[in-house]
């Protein structure tokens, strides 16, 4: 038994070792998750703004149009100056591809808002319309996603964001 037991610790010892190290590993990309969806955040809060402005020189479209082509230079020369790797086009389900539509709505309908409630009311409502949205996606599973059932648990958080936004609006 002793030795069963003194041999038995090491491997104890590694396999705690290794599940620590995997978990830190795991709240470490948990983080940066949460650091990149803030940095995402920001970035959306002030090209708003920034869309609000062109809208002012630019028709809706034309605004963009000016994004999504810029983005589109850009993703471009990324994919061009890659090494070695190819751009892969298909496999995924083809309702997919209809996302461009989706960057469109969003980028005129902020555009147009923005100038006439302003970027932070503007971005207050998009959260309200994402939340619903995405809650809706993680219910049901809905595009492959994982189902991540409704709770009760939920509530008071987007209870809260509601009566923020009530707040705004008020």
């Amino acid at each position: 038994d002793f030795i069963h037991g003194f041999l038995s610790f090491p491997l104890y010892s590694f396999f705690l070792s290794y599940r620590i190290i995997i978990a830190e590993k795991r709240k470490e990309a948990i983080c940066t998750s949460y650091l990149l969806l803030i940095l995402g955040g920001a970035c959306q809060g002030l090209m708003v703004s920034i869309d609000g402005i062109l809208a002012n020189h630019l028709s809706l479209l034309e605004v963009c149009f000016f994004v999504h082509g810029i983005g589109a230079v850009m993703l471009l020369l990324y994919i061009l100056l890659r090494k070695g790797e190819r751009l892969h086009l298909g496999g995924a389900p083809l309702y997919v591809y209809f996302v461009g539509l989706m960057g469109v709505a969003l980028v005129t309908s902020s555009s147009y808002c923005a100038n006439r409630v302003g970027a932070a009311l503007t971005m207050a409502v998009s959260v309200a319309g994402q939340m619903a949205a995405s809650a809706l996606v993680d219910h049901f599973g809905l595009f492959g996603v994982p189902v991540i059932r409704w709770s009760w648990r939920r509530l008071p958080p987007c209870l809260l964001i509601m009566a923020g936004l009530g707040l705004m609006l008020w």
